[in-house]
């Protein structure tokens, strides 16, 4: 009892020390400023969402294209202007262009069937892949696409009737980037499998070495809105871009499905960095990610037309802006693009992948290009888009 009574008396008189020095008050005082502070922050917030979904469409012709009704739930815009390529931002951040297919192209078409024959129609320049390819590969489920046939077939019908009542679709305003690979500054091999999330935002390091099955089951993951279905680009998608670019910049049929050279991150390319990160020789596990403003005289020099080791550089995502048509990085060049078309007459390697990579050239490989590889096939130099429907 004596113990507790000691222990009382000197709780007492410790609680009274604490009041007498103000500690309690200065306690309170810090909290409140604390809980201002946060909402101060808040307010910010909450203005800075308020201003950007202030941004309105303009110059966009609402009789042949609705990107407003085709945005998923909580994206907000962040370039409205349909003359520089409109690109919104959905509730994981990812960054998306819209593609617009004018709805007179399908006009008065209501099967599926009949709107995929209207599109190749209308994006037929784009169909053989580089000019003289010859190679009108189909949109049909095979083996290894990474879904299955009657998924594949929903998924198809779904995105043809979305361009039909939308005028277009959104494709991923840069090559996906592994977001595990970015921040651990590391270079993905072989075996890396499916480690990290799959994003479409800048300065990231593209997500390689996938298959294109990896590639499909990343990008369908990539939807922020249960409403809406991302994936990997169909051929036809694909070819709608090419023909997007043509009719909205200043590039020409010859630039997109003949030589990419002078807007892709090719070895026969110089460009400019103005942010991001650069690797040389990436196959090599001793190569290192470099600033862009450490060591760019590779890449700032004049054009290279040899095959010098030092022009094939792998680039972060939306490194250049020289590579940037209509708010859309990188169609042509850095890393080859998965998509889900079939290579029907390669029966081994069924698999497409479009666009070339660093180590090729532009004439050789341009954006429209088309090639095709096997299902276990994967590289540091293969990586995808993504589109959301």
């Amino acid at each position: 009892m004596i113990t507790i009574i000691i222990l009382l008396i000197l709780a007492t008189i410790s609680i009274q020390s604490l009041t007498n020095t103000g500690l309690f008050a200065k306690a309170n005082e810090a909290k409140e400023k604390t809980e201002n502070k946060q909402k101060e922050e808040s307010k910010i917030l909450e203005n800075y969402l308020a201003q950007m979904n202030s941004i309105t469409f303009s110059n966009v012709d609402k009789t042949n294209t609705n990107p407003e009704g085709a945005m998923p739930k909580k994206a907000v815009v962040i370039e409205g202007d349909a003359n520089k390529g409109i690109v919104i931002k959905d509730s994981n951040e990812n960054e998306w262009t819209w593609i617009e297919v004018p709805m007179s192209v399908t006009a008065g078409k209501t099967s599926d069937n009949e709107i995929e024959e209207a599109l190749k129609t209308y994006a037929s320049d784009y169909r053989e892949g580089k000019t003289g390819q010859n190679l009108n590969w189909t949109d049909e489920w095979y083996e290894g696409c990474g879904m299955s046939e009657s998924d594949y077939n929903t998924t198809k019908g779904k995105m043809l009737q979305s361009i039909k009542t939308n005028g277009g679709f959104w494709i991923s305003r840069y090559e996906i980037g592994d977001n595990t690979a970015t921040t651990n500054n590391t270079t993905r091999t072989s075996d890396s499998g499916i480690t990290g999330v799959a994003v479409s935002k800048a300065n990231q390091i593209p997500y390689n070495w996938v298959t294109c099955s990896q590639a499909q089951t990343l990008a369908k993951g990539m939807s922020a809105d249960s409403s809406k279905i991302s994936s990997l680009p169909f051929g036809i998608q694909w070819d709608l871009t090419c023909k997007f670019l043509e009719t909205k910049t200043e590039l020409t049929k010859d630039d997109i499905k003949t030589n990419s050279t002078n807007w892709g991150n090719y070895k026969n390319n110089s460009l400019t960095l103005s942010r991001g990160k650069y690797i040389i020789n990436p196959w090599k596990s001793s190569s290192i990610w470099k600033n862009f403003n450490e060591d760019t005289e590779n890449y700032v020099k004049n054009s290279q037309t040899t095959n010098d080791v030092n022009y094939k550089q792998l680039l972060t995502t939306g490194a250049s802006e020289e590579t940037k048509k209509m708010n859309i990085y990188d169609l042509s060049g850095n890393v080859w693009k998965w998509t889900l078309e079939h290579a029907t007459s390669n029966t081994s390697t069924p698999c497409s992948d479009r666009g070339g990579s660093l180590y090729s050239n532009g004439s050789d490989i341009p954006g429209a290009y088309r090639d095709n590889n096997g299902t276990t096939v994967r590289n540091d130099d293969i990586s995808f888009f993504s589109a959301l429907y």
